[in-house]
């Protein structure tokens, strides 16, 4: 399990364990439940990251969120572990520009073989609605950005994660691909309630063969570097197919 934990946090930021307990900037229950918390957090976001306005960067803390969102999907379908992410289990730590460490600990982590299906889709779901959702509409409410646009970024990159996954293990492509629907589509839901991570986004071949989903609304980084469209990402839906090919 070691070895797991290392691996998380070294591609997805998430410290698990007690002896990181004393990193945390903020607590997740504190932000979502204190504005003055959250107003906090984006300002010094703002300052680091030299953004023009607050807008961007509430974007740019939800585009920076999808960091621990596809580090939940892939300890379940790499690591078989799970981690309840009720708000109160989950500590920030600020870093340099808006890059963010996700603290939590241990005993908020749970094999997947020791939990049934319905369990592991409840957590998830407790991720989604009780963690999620809650904080970029916060988030959306106090710097003026759209909690929509923040949730496709998020989808998008974990649209992106699951499709490099089966790539590199197609072996698990069954278990991923259920995992994946559980992430994004009503599964884990009621009746009329709907996924806020259930986006549909164009899937684009280059000329050079290279494959990606292209995003449904722009994270603006561009805006950090004068709104020169030559820093947008190959995924952006503001440029051409002509540009996105020559950038894939």
């Amino acid at each position: 399990m070691n070895t797991a934990f290392e691996q998380i946090k070294n591609n997805h930021r998430i410290y698990i364990g007690e002896s990181y307990e004393g990193q945390v900037s903020y607590r997740v229950a504190d932000l979502i439940h204190d504005k003055e918390r959250i107003q906090q957090l984006i300002q010094i976001q703002k300052h680091q990251l030299g953004a023009p306005n607050i807008a961007i960067t509430g974007l740019l803390f939800g585009k920076m969120y999808s960091v621990i969102t596809m580090g939940l999907f892939e300890m379940i379908v790499k690591h078989h572990l799970i981690l309840d992410m009720m708000p109160s289990n989950v500590g920030i730590e600020l870093k340099e520009k808006n890059k963010m460490n996700y603290i939590i600990s241990e005993d908020a982590v749970y094999s997947t073989h020791d939990l049934s299906d319905e369990k592991v889709k409840e957590l998830i779901h407790t991720y989604l609605v009780q963690h999620l959702q809650p904080l970029f509409q916060l988030v959306a409410q106090t710097t003026g950005c759209k909690s929509t646009h923040m949730r496709s970024i998020v989808s998008h990159n974990l649209h992106q994660k699951y499709r490099e996954f089966i790539q590199n293990h197609p072996q698990h492509e069954e278990y991923a691909e259920k995992v994946f629907h559980w992430f994004t589509t009503e599964v884990c839901f009621s009746k009329n309630m709907r996924n806020p991570l259930h986006f549909d986004f164009r899937f684009y071949e280059a000329d050079n063969g290279k494959k990606t989903y292209v995003r449904r609304h722009c994270c603006m980084k561009y805006m950090l570097h004068g709104a020169n469209k030559a820093k947008c990402c190959p995924t952006c839906p503001l440029i051409s197919d002509e540009e996105r090919d020559d950038r894939l």
